[in-house]
């Protein structure tokens, strides 16, 4: 057959298809399935293709038949909810000098199988694109990415590629077949010692060490695509498709993309800054895995949180040391660990292996490169953890010291309000000790955090009461920085909360002061323009974190790989 004949099948074979994916649509959710098998007019293999795209257009994953043979063809109406496998006798793909044995895994993209190499005669991986002919050209890109990253790369520890071919059109890797199971599974059945986590840790780190020097970093590093051999123990970094070339553009990633996995992703990457990602991303990826094999968790945990939020929690928040979750991780190890996980790139280790240095340094009992954190550093990642605490302490410490320097050098205050002052003071800081704990033990739970609020209000009211007259005047800024400080929840009701709370407290406050202290009193004219400035403060800020937060969520539901 001809190329020109050949090119002119596959083209009517994917205006079939497309037309009968088309039809069935119009057909019930739980019809489809039967619908599509009773055309028996099409062939069996475009029948299949068919099926896979109507399982990808509801975003789960393949139907399964059931024990005795007979196919399930029921499709849940509910997007999401786990799908059984479909077998429609359907052969798997005959590969010339390859014969396929079984399906080992199914993604968002691939299909792994398992052959038998026939010249020479070895066990094989074999992966193809989950969309077959229909898959997009950014799809395929990548793809080829991964073949021609791992086949650039001779590091013992990455899964070395055999062949890369295509059949039928449909590109396929074939890669050295690994008898073990990833290093998730690993972990998920019981933790590791210590000096396995080494182990595995160093050869990891050099494999992607080999990358770096040829200029490839992988950028979607996690432990469900580490492989440890159950023979051996040994670890293959495998799983190049979001790999990049440092010196090369590709159209298979842009500005804005977001490119890796939520819990091993460095926050350029959640931010979506292809520009900013380095041999450092993989720096990241690289402590986050050491992370979990330290701890039993990714460095940022958000179970029940959906994808836009758990982007949110990268770009914003440190990662605790993970000597604060187990006290008997070394101390040094602690260290290199949180040097691959600072939010800045450049304090990062520059590439995988400097980080391989320090590993190898630590086991053999030598001091290490990385250097502890110092005291403002330690401060600084402290604040950004516990941002309420942080900003409530210095506001307090802040207004206490003005009052003593004010009372000692400028004009003698009453007793009454240095006491007032002291009393406020103490208890705005006890308070966000204690509701910091709250916030901790509820983990992050909402209503803590508008009690909080509302007790910081409720005190600071309380205060400008007691001051009176012109002194509570010109402490009235305080509610204006309340309601700026709101942001920093990350919560666009909150803000709206502790706007309105303000508002009422100053207007509670004027009364009062209209009530006992008519000189000092700030005519309508003023304070109206208060009130209006508040409002004004809180609607900026509300719109401002609204904004951010759709442009995250727009992010992570439409570019997240």
């Amino acid at each position: 057959m001809s190329g020109s004949d050949s090119t002119r099948n596959q083209r009517e074979a994917y205006e079939q298809a497309q037309a009968l994916f088309l039809q069935s649509l119009e057909i019930t959710p739980e019809d489809r399935v039967p619908w599509v098998l009773a055309q028996s007019q099409y062939p069996k293999a475009l029948q299949q293709q068919v099926l896979s795209m109507l399982q990808a257009d509801a975003e789960c994953e393949p139907l399964q038949a059931d024990p005795g043979g007979t196919t399930s063809h029921q499709i849940p109406e509910t997007i999401g909810r786990p799908l059984p496998e479909l077998d429609l006798n359907q052969p798997f793909p005959e590969i010339e000098n390859y014969e396929i044995i079984e399906e080992l895994a199914r993604g968002g993209m691939g299909i792994v199988y398992k052959a038998q190499q026939l010249r020479p005669q070895r066990l094989a991986a074999i992966k193809m694109i989950r969309s077959g002919m229909f898959a997009s050209s950014i799809e395929i890109e990548r793809f080829m990415t991964e073949a021609n990253a791992a086949a650039q790369l001779d590091d013992e520890a990455v899964v070395p590629v055999y062949e890369l071919g295509t059949v039928h059109g449909e590109p396929f890797i074939a890669m050295k077949f690994i008898d073990g199971e990833d290093l998730e599974s690993v972990l998920t059945s019981g933790a590791i010692s210590l000096q396995e986590t080494l182990t595995i840790m160093t050869a990891v780190g050099q494999a992607v060490a080999c990358a770096h020097q040829r200029d490839i970093i992988h950028r979607d590093l996690k432990p469900s695509n580490i492989l440890i051999d159950n023979t051996t123990q040994r670890p293959w970094v495998t799983d190049f498709g979001l790999a990049k070339y440092l010196n090369q553009e590709s159209s298979a990633t842009s500005a804005g993309d977001i490119m890796g996995t939520p819990g091993y992703m460095a926050p350029e990457q959640a931010l979506g800054d292809v520009d900013m990602t380095s041999t450092a991303t993989d720096v990241y990826g690289l402590g986050a895995i050491l992370y979990r094999m330290l701890t039993g968790r990714p460095p940022i945990q958000s179970e029940e949180a959906g994808v836009a939020k758990h982007l949110q929690l990268i770009q914003e928040h440190e990662v605790i040391a993970p000597r604060a979750i187990n006290r008997r991780i070394p101390v040094a190890l602690n260290t290199i660990c949180m040097k691959c996980l600072e939010t800045d790139p450049a304090r990062r280790y520059a590439h995988a292996g400097e980080l391989v240095d320090d590993l190898r340094l630590f086991q053999a009992g030598e001091a290490i490169q990385a250097k502890p954190l110092s005291i403002g550093r330690r401060i600084y990642r402290w604040a950004r953890h516990r941002p309420g605490l942080s900003i409530t302490w210095a506001a307090a410490i802040t207004l206490y010291l003005y009052h003593v320097i004010y009372r000692t050098f400028f004009q003698e205050t009453s007793a009454e309000f240095h006491v007032a002052v002291a009393i406020t003071v103490t208890a705005l800081c006890c308070g966000a000790w204690v509701w910091q704990q709250c916030l901790t033990r509820s983990r992050g739970a909402a209503w803590v955090l508008y009690l909080w609020l509302t007790s910081d209000v409720i005190i600071l009211t309380a205060f400008l009461f007691s001051a009176g007259g012109s002194t509570a005047n010109s402490l009235i800024p305080l509610y204006h920085v309340m309601v700026a400080s709101s942001v920093l929840r990350c919560r666009t009701n909150l803000v709206i909360y502790t706007t309105f709370l303000v508002m009422v407290g100053y207007t509670a406050l004027w009364i009062n002061l209209a009530t006992y202290y008519p000189v000092s009193t700030p005519p309508l004219n003023t304070a109206i323009p208060i009130l209006i400035s508040m409002l004004l403060i809180g609607v900026i800020q509300y719109f401002s974190l609204r904004r951010s937060m759709i442009s995250l969520e727009s992010q992570s539901a439409d570019r997240l790989k």
